[in-house]
C-alpha cells in the first residue's frame, strides 16, 4: 500500500512539473521565394493576404485565374477569364494540395481534402465572385494551397490553379 501511494505521488509531482517546463518558441520556417508560407495562407493572423494561380486543365479544358482575397473584413474567391467544360455537379473547392505530374505523366492533385466552400453551383461567366465566411477561413482545418474545379458526379477535377502569396497592393 505504501509502495502504491508513494508511487502515484511521484507520478503526480511528475506530471504537475512537466506543465511548468519552459520550451522555447520554434524557430520561424523560411519559405522559399514566391511560396507562401503555411501559416501565412491560412491563419487570421497573416490578414490580409492575397493568394493567386492559373488554372491548369485536368479532366476538361480549364482556363482562367483564381484569386483569393482574405481581409480581417471579408474573404472570396475571385475567377477572372474563367471557362471550363460542362457539368451539372461542377463546383469550386479549395485543398491544400497541388496539381503536379503523377506517375503515369498526367496531372494529378497531391491531396485528397476538398473543401467545399457550399452547395453554390460554379457560373459560366468569365468573371465571378464567391464569398467565404471568413469565420470558415479561419477554421481552414490546412493550409490552402490551391483553388480546385471539382465536378463530384464525375469524381473529377477539371482544372486546379496552384496558389501563390502575391504582395500586397
Amino acid at each position: 500500500m505504501k509502495l502504491l501511494r508513494s508511487t502515484l505521488l511521484a507520478s503526480l509531482l511528475v506530471s504537475s512539473l512537466a506543465g511548468c517546463t519552459y520550451a522555447e518558441p520554434a524557430p520561424d520556417k523560411v519559405s522559399e521565394p514566391g511560396r507562401p508560407s503555411p501559416t501565412s495562407i491560412a491563419t487570421g493572423a497573416a490578414v490580409p493576404v492575397t493568394l493567386q494561380g492559373q488554372f491548369q486543365s485536368q479532366r476538361a479544358t480549364t482556363t482562367g485565374t483564381a484569386t483569393i482575397h482574405v481581409t480581417e473584413a471579408s474573404a472570396f474567391v475571385q475567377l477572372e477569364d474563367f471557362a471550363t467544360g460542362p457539368g451539372d455537379g461542377v463546383r469550386l473547392v479549395l485543398s491544400p494540395g497541388t496539381v503536379r505530374p503523377g506517375p503515369s505523366g498526367e496531372l494529378e492533385l497531391s491531396s485528397s481534402t476538398l473543401i467545399e466552400l457550399g452547395p453554390l453551383p460554379l457560373g459560366r461567366s468569365s468573371s465571378q465572385r464567391i464569398d467565404i465566411d471568413p469565420r470558415m477561413w479561419e477554421a481552414m482545418p490546412e493550409p490552402v494551397r490551391s483553388v480546385v474545379i471539382y465536378n463530384f458526379a464525375e469524381k473529377a477535377a477539371y482544372g486546379t490553379a496552384n496558389l501563390v502569396e502575391t504582395p500586397h497592393s
